[in-house]
């Protein structure tokens, strides 16, 4: 008679992986498929690539930088403008973290403190990634505002709020709640 697999106290690598692939791939369709079809559509050849490695250059920023691009040094701004809200169908968020735990009870994103400076560097990578593409977008966005598409001008606008700046300013709010942390400045 074979025997029951034990059930894991936490997920598995491959497990969290795929949990947490699924809210940026949502995210990242939605808002890229618009902006695909436009490019493809509306977007010159050279204009397109000359766009691409303009944007890329914001991977070049240094992190000092993007400290100085922080909208706030105060979590209350951001909940202000609602920002946390996001953090509820992001990566490592609160909706799939509950799906987690229904499956995991131990669950725990946060890992332990000595781990918490990884946590802050990849705040700052998906920050960074953020400013690429928000970069992206405004050029775009100029793009068709040089060719009088009004129509895409408010939907490159309103994806660009949405996939770019809010995820911009939730990287930020979270380190301005990880510093709060004791041993990490």
């Amino acid at each position: 008679m074979p025997t029951a697999e034990p059930h894991r106290a936490t997920p598995s690598p491959a497990v969290l992986a795929f949990y947490n692939a699924v809210p940026n791939v949502l995210w990242s369709v939605l808002s890229l498929v618009p902006m695909v079809v436009f490019c493809y559509q509306h977007v010159a050849r050279p204009w397109l690539y000359g766009f691409v490695a303009l944007s890329l250059l914001a991977y070049a920023w240094p992190t000092a930088w993007l400290r100085h691009l922080q909208l706030s040094t105060r979590p209350a701004v951001y909940r202000k403008l609602r920002v946390p809200v996001l953090n509820h169908f992001t990566q490592h968020g609160t909706f799939v973290n509950r799906l987690l735990r229904r499956r995991y009870p131990q669950y725990q994103y946060l890992p332990l403190r000595a781990n918490l400076a990884k946590v802050v560097r990849t705040t700052y990578h998906l920050e960074q990634f953020h400013w690429v593409m928000l970069v992206y977008f405004l050029l775009t966005t100029g793009y068709a505002v040089a060719l009088g598409y009004w129509s895409w001008v408010g939907v490159l606008t309103l994806l660009n709020v949405g996939y770019n700046l809010y995820p911009i300013w939730l990287q930020q709010y979270l380190r301005l709640r990880l510093r709060r942390l004791p041993r990490l400045g």
